[in-house]
């Protein structure tokens, strides 16, 4: 599931994808609230979580089925709590571009470790506006340089970037 990978920000896809997913305003911020509540871990109670979404409650509610009414939201008992699951949304969604699993390898093999989810997310949002190839060749420098740090990489993608305009 695509949608689940380390380096997919979920809600930045359902920002980009809103005109697709037809969704309400409140729809859309029950939804992106659910996102962040889930992604935390954090225990969904209608009171609190109608606040968070600076709703009524009553609204939040109505939201909440209409969501499960158009299956874009389900929500089910486990064990002390309710679980809220959003899979629906992403995979009658439009698909996440296409990555290449092979460039984090490559991160994670140059960097000698695992990377953070910033990091992660970071290189995912280079490869939206980058080529692979781009991307490998400033990693490559800044190795050459000693100075293999996402944010060295990033300043060489946009130096590059301004030069070549």
């Amino acid at each position: 599931m695509w949608w689940n990978k380390p380096y997919v920000n979920r809600r930045d896809w359902v920002l980009e994808n809103l005109g697709g997913l037809e969704l309400s305003p409140k729809q859309t911020v029950v939804v992106l609230m659910i996102d962040y509540y889930n992604s935390h871990n954090r225990v969904i109670d209608l009171p609190s979580f109608a606040k968070s979404c600076n709703l009524e409650l009553s609204e939040v509610d109505e939201t909440i089925q209409s969501l499960v009414q158009s299956q874009v939201l389900s929500v089910k008992p486990d064990r002390d709590r309710i679980a809220f699951n959003l899979d629906a949304l992403f995979s009658n969604g439009l698909m996440y571009e296409y990555v290449d699993e092979d460039i984090f390898e490559v991160f994670e093999s140059e960097f000698g470790r695992l990377l953070s989810q910033n990091e992660l997310v970071m290189l995912n949002e280079w490869l939206s506006t980058y080529t692979q190839e781009e991307i490998i060749d400033a990693l490559r420098q800044a190795l050459i340089y000693q100075k293999a740090s996402m944010n060295y990489i990033n300043a060489i993608l946009v130096n590059k970037r301004q030069e070549g305009k």
